[in-house]
């Protein structure tokens, strides 16, 4: 049996590695046109991303709000996390839980534990929306619309003509300009530290700019519920502070399906953009809350006492 071995080996053929370590993709990159890997990586199951989501006994969901919040260091400073196997399924750009229920259905996805962000920015994470949002561009999510054999042929494509954008780029200027983020294949984080703004010490504190009078509906509530259902295990819910995020909404929806929720105040957490994700300080901050009242919650217990005895 072939085992995947990070160390030597790529995931898979025309993969971009990060600084030679095949544990890395290329995940977000285009010199011209910003594309997204993962969506294609994940729906037509390439390489071992969905295996190693499969193996994870706590699996993170939703958008890049919480690519950007979950600090790894910070889990595993945590006594208790540490001893887990802990995957961040979140896609950047995709703001609807939609997709993530076709992945989950698809691969068998089936860890003990869920932790959901339920934002409600454009698109409720419980919602039927199937689209990328990019800055104001709102394109349907092309992945699920191709069998695994043109997803995988779309994923090596991209890779080869990425790398075809480098060299040209880099003959014009004389110096390699990598301009992608990369993800991880074991755990799903994504690379941030390149970004200057996300390792800034400078950065404001967030500060919410919306009317917290924000109800849930009872679609998304019948939504959640038939999702919930369907990928089974136990899950808790979130909210990942940003600047139009509602407490309110996620309060109402956690209480309609008895499901815990863990909502940190702003507090000072800090953002590389304003208002829209938090850099690394803040994450920092919202894992450690995140991950001392993760472990209280009775969803945690139920689902993991068992492995954390071992």
């Amino acid at each position: 049996m072939f085992i995947f071995d990070a160390r030597t080996l790529p995931d898979y053929f025309s993969q971009i590695e990060r600084s030679g370590d095949p544990g890395w993709y290329r995940n977000f990159g285009g010199q011209h046109i910003p594309q997204i890997q993962d969506q294609d990586i994940f729906y037509s199951n390439i390489g071992s991303s969905i295996a190693s989501a499969k193996a994870a006994d706590v699996v993170f969901l939703g958008p890049s709000f919480v690519s950007y919040a979950i600090d790894r260091s910070t889990l595993q400073a945590s006594d208790q996390l540490s001893r887990l196997k802990l995957y961040n399924m979140a896609f950047v750009g995709i703001r609807g839980g939609e997709f993530s229920r076709r992945v989950i259905a698809r691969w068998d996805v089936r860890p003990p534990l869920w932790v959901i962000n339920v934002d409600d920015q454009f698109a409720h994470f419980f919602s039927n929306d199937l689209n990328v949002t990019l800055g104001p561009q709102k394109v349907p999510v092309a992945a699920v619309s191709r069998d695994r054999l043109r997803g995988y042929l779309t994923v090596i494509g991209r890779n080869l003509r990425w790398r075809l954008e480098d060299l040209v780029a880099t003959a014009r200027t004389g110096q390699f300009s990598d301009t992608g983020l990369y993800r991880s294949v074991s755990n799903g984080d994504m690379a941030l530290d390149v970004n200057p703004g996300y390792v800034a010490t400078t950065n404001k504190p967030m500060r919410s700019e919306r009317d917290q009078a924000c109800d849930t509906t009872a679609e998304t509530v019948n939504y959640a519920r038939a999702f919930l259902k369907e990928i089974g295990g136990r899950a808790v819910f979130m909210l990942v502070p940003h600047s139009q995020s509602c407490r309110r909404q996620a309060e109402q929806l956690a209480k309609a399906l008895d499901v815990e929720l863990i909502a940190p105040p702003f507090d000072g957490l800090t953002t590389l953009d304003g208002g829209g994700h938090l850099d690394k300080q803040g994450a920092e901050k919202f894992t450690r809350y995140l991950a001392a009242e993760l472990v209280k919650t009775r969803a945690f217990r139920d689902a993991l006492s068992s492995r954390m005895s071992k």
